[in-house]
């Protein structure tokens, strides 16, 4: 008799060796189910784990893996997205850490979502489960991710890198290979975006990619797992149904952990301090110059 699935904070306290957060694990009940989808933006403000939905994404494409592809909702490339190399590059060791762990699992909740994502992948046993690889400027042009159309695999990029494969340009291929990029990245995939205030031309680039990939608008729609996630504490007018947490009270227990009520409740002190300016020469020269 195959191992069950091990729950979202044994997988989590496995990976960190402590519990996540309510509603880390809320939200991975969510999405890791039968027909589960995710929000289109989740509204969280700073230092309340966001990067952990990469956790949450893996585990839930882990748990899915049994499921035929018509029923399957979690995506097997996993992209964190966000306009700032030094949070690409965080996310990237986070990456990085959780694809070693599994890798090297030898028992228990690892070993049993590595296993689930080797399965997935149709890989021989004992091969890597997850792939990973950091798109941005100023590194080495990462193409691992691409080279096993079936491997599951976490992404971390700038928002010009993912762009540039959504539009047919892939940056450092020809244009015989974009289209191959083009389809690994908008099929088959879920995409976060993370600051998506500071980034809101992109933002309304996959929504609309989003809707002609949907069924009122293809013709002939094409079933492929495909999510795309905004992440910001200052989200625009969308409805409770769209967004997580759905409102208030929503919050109020999603936050239900002393960590993080102390984070969300101390106190920012700032100094007022007037600058005192002098009245310019008579020449009308500025001062300040």
């Amino acid at each position: 008799m195959a191992d069950p699935m091990p729950r979202f904070k044994e997988f989590f306290h496995a990976l960190w060796g402590y519990k996540p957060f309510p509603w880390q694990s809320r939200l991975a009940e969510r999405v890791a189910g039968k027909g589960g989808e995710w929000p289109q933006w989740i509204d969280l403000p700073t230092a309340s784990g966001k990067t952990a939905c990469i956790d949450i994404a893996v585990y839930a494409l882990a748990a899915q893996a049994d499921f035929p592809f018509s029923e399957r909702t979690a995506p097997r490339r996993i992209w964190f997205v966000v306009d700032r190399r030094i949070v690409v590059d965080e996310a990237y060791e986070r990456a990085c850490q959780i694809a070693k762990k599994l890798c090297e699992a030898k028992d228990g909740a690892l070993l049993k979502i590595a296993d689930q994502l080797r399965q997935l992948s149709g890989l021989a046993e004992g091969s890597r489960p997850l792939a990973t690889a950091r798109l941005r400027g100023g590194v080495l042009q990462d193409d691992g991710w691409a080279r096993i159309p079936s491997q599951p695999a976490l992404i971390t990029s700038t928002v010009d890198q993912l762009g540039s494969n959504l539009l047919f340009r892939s940056y450092a291929h020809g244009q015989k290979t974009a289209p191959i990029y083009a389809g690994l990245a908008a099929n088959d995939s879920l995409l976060f975006l993370d600051e998506a205030h500071c980034s809101r031309p992109f933002a309304q680039t996959l929504e609309a990619i989003q809707k002609f990939k949907g069924k009122k608008w293809a013709e002939k729609p094409i079933h492929n797992p495909f999510a795309f996630v905004a992440m910001s504490a200052t989200p625009r007018n969308q409805s409770k149904e769209k967004t997580f947490p759905q409102d208030e009270d929503d919050k109020k227990e999603a936050f239900n952990h002393d960590l993080l009520r102390k984070r969300m409740q101390v106190s920012k002190r700032a100094e007022l301090k007037l600058c005192k300016i002098k009245k310019s020469k008579p020449n009308g020269e500025d001062p300040l110059i």
